[in-house]
């Protein structure tokens, strides 16, 4: 099966005003290849935003792929750097945990003592930091509409297992005082009363 050529005509328009665009930038590229680039540039994006990020995920935190680590100990600055999903230090694979053992030794925790900056950082900040700002955000996030439910279940399953807990109380308190007036319960006298009555 031949493939067909598809040819979509740009508007006149369009095709002037990128003209003029491209003259005043001084670029050299003529309309249609500027179209053609900018086509390829937009597939070319929209593949990458289709695919999963990548980057080192260190137990709640996500390093995106471009993200350093730091530590500083003994008067230096140690670094290790996120490539694809991976966190490397010193040419070898790690996670925070091992490079802060590897730099300072025993006794480290890596969320105290690693400093990161991802790519979008302006600023590095401490692991912890970051951690608390995650966990921050997630305690206000809203709800969605299945967690909402879920967690309205839960509360009525928790109300009504109070609910039924209370009425086999009240039941048990209800026997408990019927129980005391069955005859092996009553008083002598009780007794007396009744043999008198049936006389």
């Amino acid at each position: 099966m031949e493939e067909r050529e598809v040819c979509t005509a740009v508007p006149n328009a369009a095709l002037a005003e990128l003209g003029n665009f491209l003259r005043q930038c001084g670029s050299t590229l003529s309309p249609t290849e500027a179209v053609v680039h900018a086509l390829k540039l937009w597939m070319d994006t929209q593949q990458k935003a289709s695919e999963p990020p990548r980057g080192y995920q260190w137990k709640c935190l996500f390093l995106p792929h471009g993200s350093q680590v730091r530590m500083f100990y003994q008067g230096a600055w140690e670094y290790a750097s996120v490539r694809g999903d991976e966190l490397f230090f010193r040419g070898y694979r790690v996670s925070p945990h091992q490079m802060a053992l590897e730099v300072g030794g025993k006794g480290r925790n890596a969320w105290r003592d690693l400093w990161v900056q991802r790519p979008a950082d302006q600023q590095w900040r401490t692991a912890t930091e970051l951690r608390n700002e995650h966990r921050r955000r997630l305690a206000a996030k809203p709800n969605s509409p299945m967690e909402a439910m879920t967690a309205a279940a839960k509360c009525m399953s928790d109300t009504l297992k109070s609910a039924l807990l209370l009425v086999e109380q009240a039941n048990h308190q209800t026997a408990r005082q019927f129980d005391r007036r069955l005859p092996k319960h009553r008083r002598f006298d009780d007794h007396m009363i009744d043999a008198c009555m049936e006389d």
